[in-house]
């Protein structure tokens, strides 16, 4: 069985990153200073809410670019600014000893994300990943569309039922859902369980333990013919 993971939000925690980031940033450009929730629904969303007095969409999106460059920098200064969530990495270690594959699919820059893994020493735990650098190189789509995710259930021979995505946004669940695979949302991340619902996730765990349980008994069922 495949197991795929978004990043930020669901095995790492960017948020005191990303929201120091976008305070010093709005600061700098005497801009009204966005709500934490704000700030949540932004990231990683391709259409996101503007903020209030941020300008025009394009206007915006410029912003927010340009925040999510000044956070790469931060990550590859100090990576301890990004904490592991308590329990992801027993969850990664019990389930490769499960023989399950491992992968990532994140937004992220590759050189930032490599940077973070290496430093928390998980790198070894996946067999491939898909970042923004994907994007560059092959042209794929960014989240809610399929284009990484399925380039990793190719990559695998993986039929969708024999796979489940494991992630913290409605982007994530909308990636899984237009790849026709099982995902789990996560609840300790940028989107709280409700939206995670609302937009279709299959379950919702609230700790990295039920993430390994609701694994072990998809994989159980029929469905992944194992």
């Amino acid at each position: 069985m495949l197991c795929v993971f978004d990043f930020d939000g669901t095995l790492a925690d960017s948020k005191s990153a990303y929201y120091t980031t976008v305070l010093r940033y709005a600061k700098q450009h005497g801009f009204k200073t966005p709500s934490e929730y704000e700030m949540d629904m932004a990231f990683g969303n391709p259409n996101p809410p503007i903020f209030e007095g941020w300008g025009d969409s394009q206007e915006f999106l410029s912003h927010l670019d340009n925040i999510f460059l000044l956070v790469d920098d931060v990550l590859c200064e100090d990576p301890a600014c990004m904490p592991l969530f308590p329990g992801v990495f027993d969850l990664l270690a019990n389930l490769t000893k499960d023989d399950l594959s491992l992968s990532i699919v994140t937004s992220r820059n590759l050189v930032p994300l490599l940077t973070v893994m290496d430093y928390h020493k998980i790198t070894h735990f996946f067999k491939t990943i898909r970042s923004a650098q994907d994007m560059i190189d092959h042209g794929y789509r960014g989240k809610p569309y399929p284009d990484k995710l399925n380039s990793v259930l190719k990559e695998f021979d993986c039929h969708p039922e024999k796979a489940a995505m494991i992630g913290d946004t409605s982007m994530d669940i909308g990636m899984a859902k237009n790849a026709g695979v099982y995902v789990v949302g996560v609840a300790w991340g940028y989107h709280d369980e409700q939206t995670l619902k609302e937009h279709g996730a299959d379950a919702v765990a609230h700790n990295p333990g039920q993430i390994q349980d609701i694994i072990k008994n998809k994989k159980k069922k029929k469905e992944y013919k194992l």
